[in-house]
This record gives structure tokens, C-alpha cells and sequence, in this order.
């Protein structure tokens, strides 16, 4: 969106998609233009695939007068990267584009991306007061590996891809009641539910391998972090720097997936409750009110121990467990977070909040360049 008294040009990069409107997340694009245009920024939308080596002007889009405009933007100030992408050869392209972009205009980042699931785990640990909530957790290297852990964690384990999201490609091993048997319950590329019984183990462990090939996997005890009606549920915390550069809790929301399925996540049909009355349900008031109030703090320390480790970010998304004991577990941080729950728990405020606090937080590191 053009802005006559431009305060800074800020860029939102995102995927392509092959819809009527050709990049992912329209929506969210939307409302980002319509709030930075308030903020007195020039924003717009832009996918990696369009930039040119040696165009001064970048092609994007803008959202004006109820509806898309395609148009030649210039280079932006800052870039708010909403680009998702597991492909070597994507990654690959996209950091070469931003190079040459930042060659003839140096820019600003909103935020850096959190480079696997193995590191953030390691930096976390580091800190005493968070490292008592984290999984045990190591880099999955071979079906011998997992019959040894088999063994120590009562016959059942949990894998998952290191540079995962939604869910995808996760899962739970068990010792199965059959002499020598293995069963595999989990979620595969496309976020499908998959079951496998194997009558030996080693025929497990073989398909396991295949599974995992070529991808990096993490190896961590099963949690039974299911409600008493076995649905798997977790609460998510978006954590987001404000209009002053601090960090603000800005939402909170119980995530509950189907039936004995393995995760929780929205895109593999999940649903967003509120976390306090879900908790106290499953939990009962007193431990309910305990286990929110040490989210609370764990999340106010972990977005500074990791940019310690990580440099400066924006925003994440923390996913904890409570497990049956009500014992409180890190899960996953996601530097490219999404905000969908608090808008299907009718949470306005944070729902506004989760979509303003970006452009306030962007617009604040334009104001304060030297």
C-alpha cells in the first residue's frame, strides 16, 4: 500500500501459490497492508521468484481500494518474512535473491528464522530455569539407537522431523503387545494419518528407516499429552515484540487435536479452545491456574535467551505440553508463527494484537535507525 508521507518501506515476503491470488496468505497480507498504511509505512507484498538482478524496482503487490494491485515497488526498508519453505533449492533461490537485493539496498530484517529444531533445543538448554522443561531429545541416527531407547523409556518413543511444521511426518513407536512386534501411529508427508502394525521388530525398524531417509530427525520420550478423552492437546503462546521493542505475552489458546490422533495442529484438524477453562477441565482450577502461571513465565524467558543465541527476532510461537501428571513441557518454537487460533476462540484483542504488533514493531527499528 502506497503511503504519500512515507515513514519506511516495508516488504512482505512470502511463498508463490498457483491460486487466483499468487502468493500464500492473502488474508494476513491484507490486514498487515491495511494496518501499515495506518502506521504511515509503504507496504506491499512480494515473492522471492520476483526479483530481477539489476531492476532497481521490485514487482509486488499492494492492497488498495478493496482489492489487489499489482505494481513496481521501491526496495524495501525492512522485510517481514513470511516465507515458508523446507526445499534446499527454494531456500537456495530465496537467499540469493535477498542477497542481491541487499547489495543495491541494504535492508533490515524484522526477524531471523530459527535454524532447526536440534539448536533451539541445545541453546534452551543452556538456561537453568528453562532446561528442566525441555524433553529429553536427541538427533535420530539409526533403528540401533531406537531399540536402545526403546528399552530405557518403557517400549515407546517419539520422532519427529527436525524442520518440521503442522505435525507432518511425526511418529510414535510402541512395543506392541505381539512377542517382538512393533506399532508406528503418526502423520505422514501430506499430514495424513498413517497406522502400522509390524509382527517383528526389525520390520519395523526397516520401515522406520525409510521413513526418516534423507531427512534429519529428532528422537525424544512419547509424552502422553492427551485430554481424559484421548485427544492430544497442547497451548500455544504467541510471544511478539510491541511498538517499544519489548517483548508482550500477546495470546494464549489450547490446541486440541482429533481422537487418538498423534498432534494437535490446526492444519491436521485440530481445534482452538481457550486454554484456562480446557486446562481446568482436564486438570482442576488450582493446577490449572499453576500450570498457566509457569507458561507465563517461561515465556517471557524464552525469547531472550534465544536471541542471545540467534540474534534479534519479532515474534514466536511456544508450544507446551501438560502431560496427565500436569508437568509442563517445552515442545516446539516457531519463529514464523500463526495467529489462527485466537480468532477461532473469538479472542479479539489478541487477535488484532497478533497482526498489529509486527508493523508497530517494524515501524519502531525505521524510527530508530541512525
Amino acid at each position: 500500500m502506497i503511503n504519500k508521507h512515507s515513514k519506511g518501506v516495508m516488504g512482505i515476503l512470502v511463498a508463490e501459490s498457483g491460486n487466483s491470488i499468487p502468493f500464500a496468505e492473502p488474508e494476513f497480507c491484507r490486514k498487515l497492508c491495511i494496518i501499515g498504511s495506518r502506521q504511515g509505512l509503504t507496504i506491499y507484498v512480494f515473492c522471492p521468484s520476483f526479483l530481477r538482478i539489476g531492476r532497481d524496482a521490485v514487482p509486488g503487490y499492494c492492497y488498495e481500494n478493496g482489492e489487489w494491485q499489482h505494481r513496481l515497488f521501491p526496495p524495501p526498508d525492512i522485510v517481514y518474512d513470511r516465507c515458508f519453505t523446507h526445499d534446499q533449492r527454494r531456500q537456495q533461490r530465496k537467499r540469493q535473491a535477498l542477497e542481491q537485493l541487499s547489495k543495491h539496498h541494504p535492508f533490515l530484517y524484522l526477524t531471523r528464522g530459527l535454524t532447526g529444531k536440534w539448536r533451539v533445543y541445545q541453546a534452551l538448554g543452556k538456561f537453568s530455569k528453562i532446561a528442566p522443561y525441555l524433553p529429553e531429545t536427541s538427533p535420530y541416527e539409526n533403528s540401533s539407537q531406537l531399540a536402545g531407547w526403546l528399552e530405557k523409556h518403557n517400549g515407546e518413543a517419539f520422532l519427529k522431523p527436525q524442520n518440521g511444521t503442522h505435525g507432518k511426518r511425526t511418529l510414535r513407536v510402541k512395543a506392541s503387545s505381539i512377542p517382538d512386534g512393533l506399532k508406528v501411529v503418526g502423520r505422514d508427508g501430506r499430514n495424513n494419518l498413517l497406522r502400522h502394525t509390524f509382527s517383528s521388530r526389525q520390520e519395523g525398524y526397516e520401515w522406520i528407516d525409510r521413513f526418516t531417509k534423507d531427512r534429519s530427525f529428532l528422537l525424544q520420550p512419547y509424552l502422553d499429552l492427551s485430554t481424559s478423552q484421548g485427544e492430544p492437546y497442547d497451548i500455544r503462546v504467541l510471544m511478539q515484540k510491541n511498538d517499544k521493542g519489548d517483548w508482550e505475552l500477546t495470546g494464549m489458546a489450547a490446541r486440541v487435536g482429533p481422537k487418538h490422533a498423534l498432534t494437535s495442529n490446526l492444519h491436521g484438524g485440530g481445534t482452538a479452545h481457550k486454554a484456562l477453562p480446557l486446562l481446568s477441565r482436564e486438570l482442576g482450577a488450582a493446577a490449572a491456574e499453576e500450570a498457566i502461571s509457569l507458561i507465563r513465565k517461561l515465556s517471557m524467558m524464552i525469547p531472550g535467551s534465544l536471541e542471545s543465541h540467534f540474534g534479534r527476532l519479532a515474534e514466536l510461537g511456544i508450544d507446551y505440553g501438560i502431560d496427565r501428571q500436569g508437568n509442563v513441557w517445552v515442545l516446539e518454537v516457531n519463529s514464523k508463527p500463526g495467529r489462527s487460533s485466537f480468532f477461532q476462540i473469538g479472542d479479539r484483542i489478541s487477535a488484532r494484537k497478533s497482526i498489529e504488533n509486527p508493523i508497530l514493531y517494524a515501524r519502531h527499528l525505521l524510527l530508530s535507525k541512525p
